[in-house]
């Protein structure tokens, strides 16, 4: 790139077709014209072969290693994605990966030599956090799935393979009009966790949601507008079951007690313009709202410091005091 700028720059010269032909121009307009051309040359090469640090760059070195399943070797060379790209890869789920803190993806293709039908792509994704990674891998797991143990967690499927570790997710994906066998996905899997760094683990938020009554890997860590609704900016959020009926608990994350409250305030404020007036106690160890939720029925949300524990989809509201119990005093254990 330096080079071809070095050349783009000079008076009395400009690129034609994006090639070395030069072109004799005088005059200060076809200079200008002969700058911009340059600018844009630039701007072409920096969206196919984004520029990311020697930090990110080595996110290509935890694709899998040669010779992770007999017979399957890499195809083409190693692609990069950052932010401003990141459509080019995953078009329509971009936007869904940012407030997650993503940094960069290298993605690779892999092939059967033996035959070329079978493929299978490889991802990894360099989150904000090791929640972060977590909060993608929980949005793109089925509660039916098969868990497999690799990293953090992992799930299997016929055509996929995910799973996150440390501050990054991993996702592999059939590609080819034969699907490789599982041997190869779990192969694959554990040949890239050996060379993510730091132990393989759960985010510690996520004991929040480890009472009874939860449904296993319904857990969720939701970055952005938990239930839908902004002022709930961050949380968790579960499926459970209490007496047989299904309902959903959740926990929204805040920095300090009073951004709860202010965030308590503005459901209240929410709630009011639509024309319904929420029932709201105050007691020594936090505020207690019950409503009607126009969207999520019978809904119970407890204040204790910094969090706001809530369950929804309740037919009567005080039914969910059970889960608020335990969810608080999951909270406020140190």
């Amino acid at each position: 790139v330096s080079i071809l700028l070095t050349k783009c720059i000079r008076p009395g010269h400009f690129l034609s077709n994006f090639g070395h032909q030069k072109i004799s121009c005088k005059g200060a307009v076809m200079y200008r014209f002969h700058k911009f051309s340059c600018i844009f040359v630039l701007f072409l090469v920096c969206i196919a072969n984004p520029c990311v640090s020697a930090a990110d760059k080595a996110v290509e070195g935890m694709l899998p290693s040669p010779g992770f399943f007999e017979g399957w070797a890499m195809e083409g060379r190693v692609t990069r994605y950052i932010p401003d790209n990141l459509y080019m890869h995953i078009n329509g789920e971009a936007e869904l990966y940012l407030p997650y803190g993503f940094e960069v993806l290298a993605t690779a293709l892999f092939v059967n030599v033996s035959s070329q039908n079978i493929a299978l792509v490889a991802d990894v994704y360099k989150m904000g956090s090791l929640l972060d990674a977590y909060g993608i891998y929980s949005y793109n797991r089925n509660p039916d799935a098969e868990i497999v143990r690799i990293g953090g967690e992992g799930f299997i499927n016929e055509s996929q393979l995910m799973f996150y570790q440390d501050r990054y997710f991993v996702r592999l994906s059939a590609s080819g009009t034969v699907t490789p066998e599982r041997a190869v996905f779990i192969s694959c899997g554990e040949s890239m966790a050996k060379k993510i760094s730091g132990r393989p683990s759960q985010p510690e938020e996520l004991e929040f949601l480890k009472i009874p009554g939860v449904i296993p890997h319904t857990e969720r860590y939701i970055a952005k507008s938990v239930l839908g609704y902004p002022f709930f900016e961050k949380g968790l959020t579960a499926e459970a079951n209490l007496d047989g009926e299904p309902v959903r608990v959740f926990v929204v994350l805040n920095e300090s007690a009073k951004a709860s409250e202010r965030t308590l305030d503005q459901y209240i404020i929410y709630l009011k313009e639509a024309g319904i007036q929420p029932q709201l106690d105050k007691s020594m160890s936090g505020k207690i709202l019950t409503v009607q939720d126009p969207m999520y029925k019978g809904v119970i949300i407890k204040q204790s410091g910094r969090f706001l524990a809530g369950v929804t989809n309740l037919k009567d509201p005080q039914k969910g005091i059970l889960l608020i119990d335990r969810l608080q005093a999951i909270i406020k254990k140190p």
